[in-house]
C-alpha cells in the first residue's frame, strides 16, 4: 500500500522513487527542518520483525557516523516503537550508476577504473570505522546531476536473516551476479567480501559483461563458488595486463587472497592510473561526466600518448616483456600510431641481432674457439657487443623473458656449457674452457711434446677459487622501491623484496623510488655475516605534499600535524606535509586531520595523500 500523502514521524511523504524487494523509496519532507529527504520504508513482512528492526537501529547508528561526500547521509531512523520501519538520508536527484551505464559506456577501461576508485575510496572510509557494505551493485550507487557518486544502502544486507536472504523473492541480498563466495557459503562477511563484489562491478564497466552469469540464479551462484570467469582481456584489447591484474585480485575465490580492504583497492586502482597519466581521479570524472563523449576522445590522446612514454621507459629500464604489453595496449586504442609501430619495429631488429649474437657464442664455445683465456678474450667482448643495450644478458642467461607472439616468434633459449660463464668478476670456466693442463703435464694439443718444468696455474681457474662466498641478503622496502648496493647498478624492478647474494662484510645500501620518493634516497649501512639471517628493512622516503579543505563552513578551523587555519585559507595557504619515511604498506602520507566549529559535531579522520600532490580533503559538519 502506498504512503503517499501520508506522514511518518515529522516526514510528510510526496511521491514514490522506486521499489525493491526490501523496501520503498519516497521523496519526502522533513516538516521541522523544512528539506527535502529521501525515506526508505521497509516491507511490512522485514519492520514486523522485531529482530529486523534492531538490525536497522543498529546499522543505522553506524553508518550515521560515517561522514565521506560519497557517501549518502544518513539524518534520522525510525524508533523501535515507530508504526513503519524507515531510513531518511539525503535525497539525491540523479540516476543510479545502472541506469547511467545503460546509456553511457565506460569506454576506454580506465573510465571503469576511475569509477570503481571513487566507490573504493568511501567504502575504505567505511571499512575503517568498522562498517561493511554487504550489498555492492551499481544500483546502490547514485550518479548526481553534477557527476558526483554517492554509495548508498549501507548495511541493509544485515537487516535480513541468511535464510529470507535465499528465499525472497526478487530480493537476494547482494545480487546474485555481484556475491561473494563466503556469503554464498553462509560465512561471516567482512571487507574483503565488498572487495569481490567491486572487483564484480570493474569487470562489468570494463567489459560490459558480468564475470559470472547464468540463465537462473542457482547457475549463477555456482559459477562464483567454481570460482572461473572469462579473462576480460579476450574481451576488450584494450584492457592491459596490469588492469586484468587488479580484476584478478579481486575475484579471487579465497578471500584472503583479494586485497584486504577497499582502502587497498583504492590505491592498487590509483598506483595504475597514475602510471598511466591519471593521477586526479576526482577531477577527471567531473570531466566524463559533464561531457562524455568529448572526453572520450581527448582522454585516448593522453592514455596513448602515456602509454607510448612508459613503453619507452621500459626499453630504457631493459624490461621488454612490460615494454611490448604498454605497445599493444597502444595499438588496440590506435592501430596506426606511428611511434608505437617505431618501437617495435626497433624492437624487433634489437631481437634479431641479440639472437645472431647468442648463435655466434653458443658456436664459439661448441668449437673451442674460446678455449684460451686470453685469446678467446677478444672474441668474447666483440660478441656481447653485437647484443645492443636493450638485451645486454639474455645471450647469456638462461630464459628469456617471454614475447608476445603477435609481434615476433619467441626463439628457443640459449643453452651454455653448464660450467661456462662470461663477464665482469670472476668466472667459473670449465676445464676445455680454461686450457687447463692435465696432472702429467702434458699439452692438450697432440702436436706439442711435453712440457718441462711444473704445471702453470691457469689465471682464471685460480681467480675462481679465490672468489669471496656468496650468501643470502634480502632487503624488504616499506612500501616497495629500487636497491643500489655499494654504489653499482640499481635493481631494474621496484619491489617489496628484494633477495640478492654478496659477499660477508659492510655493505652500502641505498633505497629509492621513481615517482613518489624524494630525489635523496635513504642510504643505510648492513653487515652481512654467515650463518646469521641477513635481512634488513628500510622504508622509502616520500616526497612531501600539501593538503587543503572544502565543502565544510569556511570559517570552520582544520588541523593538521599541530598546525590549524581556517578552511578557508587552507585554499591558498595549504597544509604541508613533509617529507619522510612511508608508514604503511602504500605509497601515501597517512595524515590525521581534525575539522571543528562551535556549535557543530567535530569531524576527524584520515586521509591517505599521495607524495607530491595538492591534496583536497572534502567534507561537511553536521549541526550538535
Amino acid at each position: 500500500m502506498s504512503l503517499v500523502g501520508r506522514n511518518i514521524g515529522r516526514y510528510r511523504i510526496l511521491e514514490q522513487l522506486g521499489q525493491g524487494g526490501m523496501s520503498v523509496v519516497y521523496k519526502g519532507l522533513d516538516t521541522a527542518l523544512e528539506r527535502e529527504v529521501a525515506v526508505k520504508v521497509l516491507h511490512p513482512h522485514l519492520s514486523g520483525k522485531e529482530e529486523s528492526r534492531r538490525r536497522l537501529a543498529r546499522e543505522a547508528r553506524a553508518v550515521a557516523k560515517l561522514r565521506h561526500p560519497n557517501i549518502l547521509e544518513v539524518y534520522d531512523f525510525a524508533g523501535l516503537d515507530a508504526e513503519d520501519a524507515y531510513i531518511v538520508t539525503e535525497l539525491i536527484r540523479g540516476q543510479t550508476l545502472r541506469q547511467y551505464a545503460a546509456v553511457h559506456s565506460f569506454d576506454p577501461p580506465e573510465i571503469a577504473a576511475m569509477v570503481v576508485h571513487e566507490i573504493a575510496s568511501a567504502l575504505a572510509h567505511a571499512h575503517d570505522a568498522g562498517v561493511i557494505h554487504r550489498d555492492l551493485k551499481p544500483e546502490n550507487v547514485m550518479v548526481r546531476e553534477d557527476g558526483v557518486l554517492k554509495l548508498m544502502d549501507f548495511g541493509i544486507a544485515k537487516i535480513v536473516d541468511r535464510d529470507e536472504k535465499m528465499t525472497m523473492t526478487g530480493a537476494l541480498v547482494g545480487s546474485p551476479a555481484h556475491m561473494a563466495p563466503e556469503i554464498i557459503e553462509g560465512l561471516e562477511a567482512g571487507p574483503e567480501a565488498d572487495v569481490f563484489s567491486l572487483g564484480t562491478i570493474l569487470y562489468l564497466f570494463a567489459t560490459t559483461r558480468l564475470p559470472f552469469t547464468a540463465p537462473n540464479t542457482t547457475a549463477t551462484l555456482k559459477k562464483i563458488l567454481d570460482g572461473v570467469y572469462e579473462d576480460p582481456r579476450q574481451l576488450v584489447p584494450t584492457i592491459s595486463d596490469d588492469f586484468a591484474e587488479v580484476i584478478a585480485t579481486c575475484l579471487m575465490r579465497q578471500p584472503n587472497a583479494r586485497y584486504p580492504n577497499a582502502g587497498k583497492l583504492r590505491y592498487a586502482l590509483d598506483e595504475y592510473l597514475s602510471s598511466v597519466g591519471f593521477p586526479r581521479v576526482g577531477e577527471e570524472l567531473g570531466s566524463f561526466f559533464a561531457d562524455p563523449p568529448s572526453y572520450r576522445k581527448q582522454m585516448v590522446k593522453k592514455l596513448t600518448a602515456a602509454l607510448v612514454l612508459r613503453g619507452e621507459g621500459f626499453i630504457l629500464e631493459k624490461r621488454p616483456a612490460k615494454a611490448l604489453s604498454c605497445l599493444n595496449q597502444v595499438l588496440a586504442h590506435d592501430s596506426g600510431n606511428t611511434r608505437a609501430l617505431e618501437l617495435l619495429h626497433e624492437m624487433n631488429i634489437a631481437r634479431k641481432r641479440q639472437r645472431t649474437a647468442a648463435a655466434w657464442l653458443r658456436a664459439a664455445v661448441a668449437t673451442g674457439v674460446l678455449a684460451v683465456a686470453g685469446g678467446g678474450g677478444w672474441l668474447a667482448y666483440s660478441l656481447l657487443t653485437l647484443a645492443p643495450d636493450f638485451y645486454p644478458e639474455l645471450a647469456l642467461r638462461g630464459p628469456e623473458v617471454p614475447v608476445p607472439a603477435s609481434v615476433y616468434p619467441k626463439p628457443p633459449a640459449p643453452v651454455l656449457p653448464e660450467a661456462v660463464a662470461i663477464g665482469p668478476g670472476p668466472s667459473v670456466v670449465s676445464k676445455e674452457a680454461a686450457g687447463e693442463l692435465p696432472r702429467n703435464g702434458t699439452s692438450t694439443d697432440p702436436s706439442k711434446g711435453p712440457e718441462k718444468g711444473p704445471k702453470k696455474e691457469n689465471p682464471k681457474v685460480a681467480l675462481a677459487l679465490a672468489a669471496p662466498e656468496l650468501l643470502d641478503v634480502a632487503i624488504n622496502i616499506r612500501p616497495f622501491g629500487l636497491v643500489q648496493v655499494d654504489g653499482g647498478k640499481s635493481s631494474a624492478e621496484e619491489l617489496a623484496r628484494h633477495e640478492l647474494r654478496l659477499p660477508a662484510g659492510r655493505h652500502e645500501v641505498a633505497v629509492s623510488c621513481s615517482r613518489f620518493c624524494d630525489p635523496e634516497p635513504v642510504r643505510k649501512t648492513i653487515e652481512v655475516a654467515a650463518g646469521e639471517k641477513n635481512e634488513v628493512n628500510v622504508p622509502v622516503l616520500l616526497k612531501r605534499s600539501m593538503v587543503a579543505f572544502d565543502g565544510f563552513p569556511p570559517e570552520a578551523t582544520a588541523s593538521v600535524r599541530g598546525e590549524s587555519r581556517a578552511v578557508r585559507d587552507t585554499r591558498e595557504n595549504p597544509f604541508v606535509v613533509a617529507r619522510g619515511p612511508a608508514r604503511e604498506a602504500k605509497m601515501a602520507h597517512v595524515v590525521e586531520y581534525e575539522v571543528s566549529l562551535k556549535g557543530y559535531k567535530t569531524e576527524t579522520g584520515t586521509a591517505y595523500v599521495t607524495p607530491g600532490e595538492v591534496v583536497t580533503i572534502r567534507g561537511s559538519l553536521s549541526p550538535e
